[in-house]
């Protein structure tokens, strides 16, 4: 049973897959892949980057992990994070107060087939929970999880959870927007 903070983490998770499941839900490959102008992402291009940046954290996290079971830093919260841990959670949160340029390694592929970026995505929720589960009774304040696009950016395992769920609400909400377009294909 995950409790506290982390059983928060995975109510997160479970509320964003449905949130993508239903704003995907009846749309063709020629939808998913629209782009309301040149510049602007497609909903494909929103989901996309959720997997690349999601993919690209899970080995960080499982390091922080690793690394916080070796030195038994175990613990039950509440946690407190820093003030750039924080800002960095609540700048992500939709809608965006700020805009920020995805870094290169983060880009979108330019097209994708519905079906199966959403079965990634749904991958990679599942995998974000097993991750959530397997940081149980450990310090998630203290355990550290280096930024694999902010060279030496670390936060808190926890933190990083918090992270991941409101970027994933912000490009879900930018998705949002791709599809309540007035030009979005019918």
């Amino acid at each position: 049973m995950v409790a506290g903070e982390l059983a928060d983490c995975l109510s997160q998770i479970d509320e964003i897959q449905t949130d993508a499941e239903h704003l995907l839900d009846g749309l063709s490959d020629h939808q998913f892949n629209w782009r309301p102008a040149f510049g602007k992402w497609s909903i494909a291009q929103c989901v996309s980057h959720l997997e690349v940046v999601g993919r690209k954290h899970l080995p960080r996290i499982d390091d922080a992990i690793q690394h916080a079971h070796a030195a038994r830093w175990y613990g039950d919260g509440p946690f407190k994070y820093g003030f750039v841990e924080k800002w960095f959670v609540h700048s992500n949160e939709p809608p965006p107060r700020l805009r920020m340029k995805a870094p290169r390694a983060a880009a979108p592929l330019a097209f994708q087939p519905r079906k199966e970026l959403w079965g990634e995505f749904v991958a990679l929720q599942e995998e974000l929970r097993e991750r959530i589960r397997q940081a149980q009774g450990l310090d998630l304040a203290r355990a550290k999880v280096h930024s694999p696009f902010v060279g030496p950016f670390k936060f808190g395992l926890g933190a990083c959870f918090l992270f991941l769920a409101a970027h994933e609400r912000r490009h879900l909400w930018q998705a949002r927007q791709v599809r309540s377009h007035a030009d979005f294909p019918a």
